[in-house]
């Protein structure tokens, strides 16, 4: 029997029994090193996608998943963080956005005493906020019946706090179909003004008030921002406009305000919507007639001809202003000559003379 064993059994070489006995060795290793990893997994943690505690903290290096907020952001959550004065933030294409709101300011305008912030922002309701910033509100989404706008949700929002956009202030179609703005933004014309480039981003009030930037008295500074040479910046720019509303003489219906954009540009810059029947194209217009006769003398007027292309009205312009200075400063002469006069009479009565 002893002879048969040692028959079938095959001595063991030293280099082949090592290799055998590393092999069973590092297998043995990787089992103890899986057992080891799996008694330190946390019991809120299991096999497969990360799961987040009840109270947002998990036990573990990995970051927790981002989970939106219980109620929606109100305003004074959001101004928290907005109330700083130098709060900014960049964007994908290199400018610098300015963040800072002023609230008080905010709470008086027309959106501020009725809508929170997420109502417009609806992407900023996460529990964080991207650093790249959220997307581009879009004023038309209330203020048309266009649809596919964001914010995409507004017009069910304003439903459930059963506020209505007024008639006359639903200006979409308008908007793009009529105005020079509108139709220049449909176009993707560069530096083409917004709605917010008019009536501002978060401080909106009524034409009437005189916060407003459509306000009367604050068109020719809004209208100014993009149309800087339409501004009345010298003494003669200021002067020569005096017989503008020397046109009242004429006609006392209408108000010739030489800062009213607004007067004469209604239907191209206010929504493509005329707000009254301006008298100005009955004369300034190289198209009007009374009865057969075309009214050629008088062609498009502006406060700022270009010399160029409105030579004639550019000299009498001109013309007028300097006349104007001309006549002020001849009244000034002659008042000054007649109090030295005056002078020079009392004095040699006093005199004795």
């Amino acid at each position: 029997m002893k002879r048969m064993i040692n028959r079938h059994v095959q001595p063991v070489a030293p280099g082949q029994g090592f290799s055998v006995i590393g092999k069973l060795n590092f297998i043995g290793l990787l089992l103890l090193v899986g057992l080891l990893s799996a008694s330190s997994v946390p019991a809120s943690v299991s096999h497969g996608p990360v799961v987040v505690q009840a109270t947002g903290s998990v036990d573990s290096e990995l970051l927790p998943i981002p989970v939106e907020v219980s109620k929606p952001r109100t305003n004074e959550e959001c101004i928290k963080c907005h109330k700083e004065p130098n709060l900014t933030s960049g964007r994908l294409d290199g400018s610098v956005a300015n963040l800072h709101i002023v609230y008080d300011l905010f709470k008086e305008t027309l959106h501020g005493q009725k809508l929170e912030c997420i109502d417009c922002h609806e992407d900023a309701a996460a529990a964080r906020h991207c650093r790249s910033g959220f997307q581009k509100v879009n004023c038309l989404a209330c203020h048309s019946k266009l649809k596919g706008l964001f914010p995409l949700g507004a017009r069910e929002r304003l439903a459930k706090k059963k506020i209505r956009v007024p008639k006359r202030k639903i200006v979409g179609d308008s908007y793009y179909l009529e105005s020079a703005h509108g139709k220049a933004l449909l176009k993707g014309k560069p530096d083409t003004p917004n709605c917010y480039h008019c009536h501002t981003r978060h401080y909106i009030f009524g034409k009437k008030s005189v916060k407003s930037s459509v306000n009367r008295a604050n068109l020719t500074q809004t209208c100014a921002t993009c149309h800087k040479e339409r501004k009345l910046d010298t003494l003669l720019e200021k002067v020569s406009t005096f017989r503008l509303e020397a046109h009242r003489k004429g006609d006392l219906s209408f108000d010739y305000d030489r800062g009213n954009c607004i007067d004469c540009h209604q239907g191209e810059a206010v929504h493509g919507v005329k707000v009254n029947e301006t008298p100005c194209a009955r004369c300034h217009n190289t198209k009007a007639k009374v009865g057969e006769a075309k009214l050629f003398g008088f062609g498009p007027f502006h406060l700022y001809p270009d010399h160029e292309k409105q030579f004639s009205t550019w000299c009498l312009r001109n013309f007028y202003g300097v006349l104007l200075i001309l006549l002020v400063v001849g009244v000034g002469c002659g008042l000054f000559l007649y109090i030295m006069r005056r002078s020079a009479e009392y004095y040699r009565k006093e005199g004795g003379e």
